[in-house]
């Protein structure tokens, strides 16, 4: 089974990664980690309570699930399994140390930055990938640009 690392910000656009994984490598079975990178906590409290898994399920939408689904579906024969890690790590040499971990050699990483983390704590991890990865494919993807304008005024504030 081939691995796969493809950097997500939970994203349907960042699922598109998946479709040209499928298409990069036909022939073969793939194990397809999508990767986050995190910030851990400060204080010793915050870290001895972090979850990696809570956190992650704090970021999923529900059309970011239901695309994953149906990209499980529609490619059954190709992809064995989709999963989830965090990195992180704040240089390349944790990364180095992550990706042995994870025993992977591929990657498939938008061309352009596309991926938009959420929050403070959120990075995106495609810089590390491509520094550190030797067989790395860089693909276009779509990006539907999502504008929130936050509005503060002080009638919001004390009203």
């Amino acid at each position: 089974m081939r691995k796969i690392i493809i950097p997500t910000d939970f994203t349907v656009a960042s699922l598109q990664l998946i479709e040209f994984a499928v298409l990069n490598f036909p022939n073969d079975k793939l194990d397809i980690r999508l990767i986050a990178g995190y910030r851990l906590p400060d204080s010793r409290w915050a870290i001895t309570h972090f979850s990696e898994r809570e956190q992650l399920h704090k970021e999923f939408s529900e059309d970011f699930i239901d695309f994953k689904r149906r990209l499980e579906k529609e490619h059954k024969d190709t992809i064995g399994s989709i999963s989830f890690e965090v990195f992180t790590g704040v240089n390349s040499f944790a990364f180095q140390n992550f990706i042995e971990q994870i025993e992977a050699e591929d990657a498939i990483v938008p061309t352009i930055k596309a991926l938009k983390c959420t929050g403070k704590k959120w990075f995106d991890a495609t810089n590390f990938i491509k520094k550190n990865l030797k067989n790395v494919i860089e693909v276009p993807i779509e990006y539907e640009e999502e504008v929130k304008e936050k509005k503060f005024s002080l009638i919001n504030i004390f009203g």
